[in-house]
């Protein structure tokens, strides 16, 4: 974990345990999409270019908008759908993530803007049937910038539990 992290962390979330504890308490959580995360000046928005698979993934954030967030999430339980990457596993399984957008974001191409990655952690450590398994990721999100090897990551979630998607 990055001094950044834990600093963002600490100021953001010292009383996190009772508002995840209040907010675990409610029934529905708000279903999200990814475009849900960028507020309306970032959504036309794109960091795209040709991917070269001969070296590491990189990208240049320069532009603020790769930074800009939805506020109105923040503290609420919420399901936003995508793929996991883990960053802390064992035999038992993970507890901390990068929830992606797309299959093979941050592995086989370079990462999605800030405002579109997850940093997620768990308490209970969650074993993936395979990689790129798409769930629905059910914690409280909150706004807080997260370095991590791969991506730096906007969004902050501690995860409740982990739904399978199902396409019928």
């Amino acid at each position: 974990m990055s001094r950044r992290y834990a600093v963002g962390v600490l100021g953001a979330g010292i009383l996190m345990p009772a508002l995840v504890r209040r907010v675990s308490a409610m029934a529905e959580p708000v279903d999200l999409n990814w475009k849900d995360l960028r507020p309306l000046p970032a959504r036309g928005f794109s960091t795209g270019s040709v991917v070269n698979h001969s070296r590491l993934p990189e990208r240049d954030y320069s532009d603020p908008r790769a930074y800009m967030v939805e506020k109105k999430y923040n503290g609420k339980l919420v399901r936003l759908p995508g793929y996991l990457v883990p960053l802390e596993f064992d035999r038992m399984g993970g507890t901390e993530f990068l929830l992606v957008p797309f299959v093979g974001a941050c592995i086989h191409v370079p990462p999605p803007p800030p405002n579109q990655l997850v940093y997620l952690t768990t308490t209970d450590p969650y074993q993936m049937n395979a990689m790129f398994e798409p769930v629905y990721a059910i914690g409280v999100l909150n706004t807080v910038l997260a370095e991590t090897d791969l991506a730096d990551a906007s969004y902050v979630m501690q995860g409740h539990r982990f739904e399978k998607v199902t396409f019928n």
